[in-house]
């Protein structure tokens, strides 16, 4: 009896020595430090806000489908929970699989205009499926079990990022469905990156049945706010094709990524008429949102709780020895 209480001991005082560990863990993203006011409303001006948020719905415009399309696997269509006529009638968005039950997209995706987020039974996320109409083996259909958009999230304007939580997970024998890394740093000025989606090909066209691919490239800060000046915010990212204008972001393509090195660096926010009027497309940046991503997907909470039931446990155990 005595040997099993000093084993117990000994492995409360072990775990006691871990919980340092865990919690530096939980906490290994750094701060972001911000220079701007954040109290401020910050919002977009309406006539860029009605360009191509308009109704959360937008794509890729002026982009290309590549003959073999390595990208769509990380991608998935967001839709409705019920088509109207047919199988993928019913795409609005689009989002990145970052783990085997999170998809990564837009906030105005899944909260309208009254600021109401949409209940996770009326959604359905659709991956392995280059083709939108198309329903093959390798096609999933995944129920939302939980809908979070960053709580200080403005519509039109900052912090237009969520996560939809799936109610199953992905397999991982799905060549077709592949989950996607988040970029840990800042995509640099002059990075070349891809964005994807199922979209409109140009202003007021048709939406794609396939999955458009477009290469962009990153712009500054300072070039960002000139071609918005007073809208452009420190958490943005803007990127397209510079001089000819040709590729931008475009109804239907909403939460899509912005992948860079392989990674997802942000996610598709507004843009500028479908690429009609010669300014880059505006993205939420993943990296000044890390923190919020882990606290958001369970990370943190799942540490704190961890070590909770270590905290508790070794208490019941100590009680229960001085019981005895």
């Amino acid at each position: 009896m005595l040997t099993s209480l000093l084993y117990l001991h000994i492995l409360c005082y072990i775990m006691t020595l871990l919980l340092p560990l865990s919690a530096q863990r939980a906490q290994s993203l750094p701060k972001v430090i911000s220079h701007h006011n954040h109290s401020e409303e910050f919002v977009i001006p309406p006539e860029l806000a009605n360009a191509v948020y308009n109704e959360s719905r937008m794509l890729i415009a002026g982009g290309y489908r590549p003959s073999k399309n390595n990208l769509s696997k990380y991608v998935v269509s967001i839709r409705t929970a019920r088509a109207t006529a047919y199988f993928g009638d019913n795409h609005f968005c689009v989002g990145s699989i970052i783990s085997d039950n999170l998809i990564l997209t837009a906030a105005h995706c899944v909260v309208d205009r009254r600021k109401i987020i949409t209940r996770p039974h009326r959604l359905l996320v659709v991956a392995g499926a280059q083709n939108r109409f198309t329903k093959h083996a390798a096609t999933l259909e995944m129920k939302v079990s939980a809908v979070l958009p960053h709580p200080n999230f403005i519509r039109k304007g900052v912090h237009d990022i969520a996560l939809l939580r799936l109610a199953d997970h992905f397999p991982d024998d799905n060549d077709f469905v592949k989950i996607i890394p988040l970029l840990r740093s800042i995509a640099e000025p002059g990075t070349l990156c891809q964005i994807i989606g199922w979209g409109q090909l140009f202003y007021r066209g048709p939406y794609s049945a396939y999955a458009i691919s477009a290469d962009v490239r990153v712009f500054s800060y300072d070039v960002c706010r000139k071609f918005y000046p007073g809208y452009f915010h420190e958490s943005m990212v803007c990127a397209g094709r510079e001089g000819t204008w040709d590729v931008d972001a475009c109804r239907g393509d909403s939460g899509a990524p912005l992948i860079c090195s392989d990674s997802v660096a942000a996610v598709v926010s507004w843009g500028s008429f479908c690429g009609e009027k010669g300014k880059p497309t505006v993205f939420t940046s993943v990296y000044h949102h890390r923190a919020w991503i882990a606290v958001a997907s369970g990370g943190k909470s799942f540490e704190a709780m961890k070590s909770l039931h270590i905290l508790v446990f070794c208490m019941i155990i100590i009680k229960w020895s001085l019981i005895k």
